[in-house]
């Protein structure tokens, strides 16, 4: 055994001389602070020799593995890029700060911290190469960062200052994946111009079909994450020549899954689970007790990065930060939360979470298929349009199929033996526990986390503003009075059943003071497309004389499904036609489509849609992505239903 051991403690040390990272004892002070790096690849789950993946070509993170504690069950807590930024960012559930719909600039209150602010105080320098996104005003804060391009680098800083930067690398980002990109890479000799993997021997996923384009992006997508991983070895040994290794930690993390259809965006396991590994050289590893491991199994999520750089750097952690520091032997999380919301130009409403064997998701709008979500993937992928097209021919089989279909309202997966996310065990009995006890864990979570998720995006800039008692959407929904989560989170989940035995709670629901009950319980009448008068009654008054306009236009969806489609047509048409809210606008689009009367629009009426004025920033934003819907309907697919 002591040989063994002696043998063991050999090889880790040549394994470290061999990546660049020469070992010393501990010779730090109190005064002296380490530097951290990150290296931050973009999209894709842990598909890494060092994960176990056999096809991987991966050899400088996997002799960084070797050397680092690897974390074998961390997540992202959103499945999407700006998402999930937010988060790591502030230390907060991004569902709680409001930053939780892709793609927008929400206004933060000055209590929200930014961790390399906290840094910058400290003394750091805080360099970001270069990717933001943070969804949020954050985005323009020039007090961030020091330095935030494609020129930042630890390099600039004063002499003996610590550092903290961060790289993030782009190359596996879903739109490298387009022909024109794949092409570039071929021609400038940085990928092979065949395949390093024969499509021919990738093991798909059950849910995709067999098909050539699938197959070929599968390969693509494995020689990008092999050029990724040689820029990262490029970054290590630029640390080391550098002279810095030995005083530098260092995290290397994908900003979440991905990045094929049904990952990216997805809140299944393949959409939010990353690698995650972080080296400690030896003059720091008293940082951390586990510095020793090799390998942890403990559930880390991205929310515990801001409290776990901070603690590294010697700076107190916020009491407002949700996360803890994952490199402390105290924290030991037994359970992991998720988030999906709007995802661009689609609304949508999931909330999850695992204890890392088990994996349970709620879906709030089942309605929406998730195969007819967000279009950008379908621009930029084969493997995308492919499968598409091979489910409109008929040709999927009933899995495959299930992509472009509305969701069950809950899911429970086994991530062990299903890693794919594809047999749902809800109707197991066999289960029924797992599934009462997850699904408290999440009603808890979401109440004590104050999630804004449930609040309609069009009611965000309704219910706060400079004018208003609330200014941001973080400060209303921290009011019990104004926002009484555990009250609507209980319609919510009443509606996402759409179950015709709660007409009544519905109907109820629809007449509340709170207007955010009001809206659920709409969906719920929704949902259940009751032919009733009294229903039908009912949306009318709420689309002549609800002060809000998500529920108006959320009765004229009901509407449109159950009753009169030639109201639901006018109504929707009144609020797109004359709102100069960008927010609005998008929300009444999506609303034509699920009310089943866009078939009433013609080509003359989509162009006036595609007209009507752009804001700055933010209601720009939504506005822009309203044309995605729009060209969607007049070019791509004119003929073709979100959903039948």
């Amino acid at each position: 055994m002591i040989i063994k051991n002696a043998l063991l403690f050999t090889i880790v040390l040549c394994g470290l001389a061999n990546l660049g990272f020469s070992q010393q004892k501990n010779t730090s002070s109190k005064s002296e602070k380490p530097n951290i790096l990150w290296i931050t690849c973009e999209d894709i789950s842990p598909y890494l020799g060092s994960y176990g993946f056999e096809q991987a070509y991966t050899p400088n993170l996997d002799k960084l593995a070797k050397k680092s504690i690897q974390f074998t069950h961390a997540y992202a807590n959103a499945p999407v890029c700006a998402v999930a930024r937010a988060t790591i960012l502030s230390g907060m559930y991004a569902s709680t700060t409001g930053t939780h719909q892709m793609r927008s600039r929400i206004q933060l209150p000055e209590e929200i911290p930014a961790y390399p602010k906290l840094l910058r105080e400290a003394g750091y320098y805080c360099t970001n190469n270069s990717k933001k996104d943070y969804n949020s005003t954050f985005e323009t804060d020039t007090e961030v960062w020091d330095e935030s391009s494609n020129q930042a680098h630890y390099k600039n800083r004063k002499p003996g200052q610590p550092f903290f930067a961060v790289f993030n690398n782009m190359v596996t980002h879903e739109s490298q994946l387009s022909e024109d990109r794949i092409n570039h890479y071929i021609e400038t000799q940085q990928i092979p111009t065949r395949p390093r993997i024969d499509p021919g021997e990738i093991n798909l996923p059950p849910y995709h079909p067999d098909l050539p384009e699938i197959r070929n992006d599968w390969a693509r997508f494995h020689d990008l994450i092999t050029l990724m991983d040689k820029m990262t070895g490029d970054l290590l040994r630029e640390l080391e020549e550098e002279g810095l290794a030995d005083n530098t930690i260092v995290f290397f993390y994908s900003d979440h899954g991905g990045q094929l259809s049904r990952s990216k965006r997805f809140i299944f396991n393949v959409g939010t689970q990353v690698p995650l590994m972080v080296y400690l050289p030896d003059k720091w590893k008293h940082l951390s007790p586990k510095s020793d491991l090799s390998k942890d199994e403990s559930l880390v999520s991205f929310v515990d990065l801001a409290p776990t750089v901070l603690s590294l750097a010697g700076c107190d952690v916020p009491d407002i930060m949700q996360g803890t520091n994952f490199l402390d032997s105290k924290s030991d999380p037994k359970f992991v939360h998720f988030y999906r919301d709007r995802m661009a130009e689609r609304y949508d409403l999931s909330r999850a979470v695992t204890d890392g064997h088990y994996y349970f998701i709620r879906n709030f709008m089942p309605h929406k298929p998730l195969g007819r979500d967000s279009r950008y993937g379908y621009e930029v992928q084969a493997n995308w349009r492919a499968w598409e097209a091979h489910h409109e021919a008929g040709k999927t089989n009933d899995l495959q199929s299930k992509f472009f279909e509305p969701k069950e309202s809950i899911e429970l997966f086994d991530s062990k033996g299903d890693p794919w996310h594809v047999e749902n065990l809800v109707a197991d009995n066999a289960f029924q526990d797992r599934i009462t006890h997850l699904s408290e864990e999440l009603d808890a979570w979401m109440i004590k986390t104050r999630d804004v998720g449930l609040i309609p995006e069009p009611m965000f800039h309704e219910l706060t503003g400079e004018e208003k008692r609330f200014k941001t959407i973080y400060e209303f929904a921290q009011s019990r009075e104004d926002y009484p989560i555990a009250e609507i989170l209980e319609i919510a989940k009443l509606a996402s059943l759409g179950d015709s035995r709660y007409l009544s709670d519905y109907m109820v629901a629809m007449d509340h003071e709170n207007p955010i009950v009001r809206f659920w319980g709409i969906y719920g009448l929704f949902q259940v497309r009751s032919t009733a008068e009294s229903v039908q009654q009912k949306l009318k008054k709420r689309i002549a004389t609800d002060p809000f306009a998500a529920n108006r236009i959320l009765a004229a969806q009901a509407l449109g499904v159950s009753g009169d489609k030639d109201k639901s047509f006018d109504a929707i048409w009144k609020e797109v036609t004359t709102t100069d809210n960008g927010y609005v606008f998008l929300f009444g689009l999506n609303a034509f489509q699920y009310s089943h009367t866009d078939d009433r629009l013609t080509l003359e009426d989509w162009r006036k849609f595609g007209e009507q004025g752009f804001k700055e920033g933010d209601e720009g934003t939504f506005f822009g992505y309203g044309q995605r819907i729009i060209k969607d309907a007049m070019e791509l697919y004119p003929n073709r239903r979100v959903v039948d």
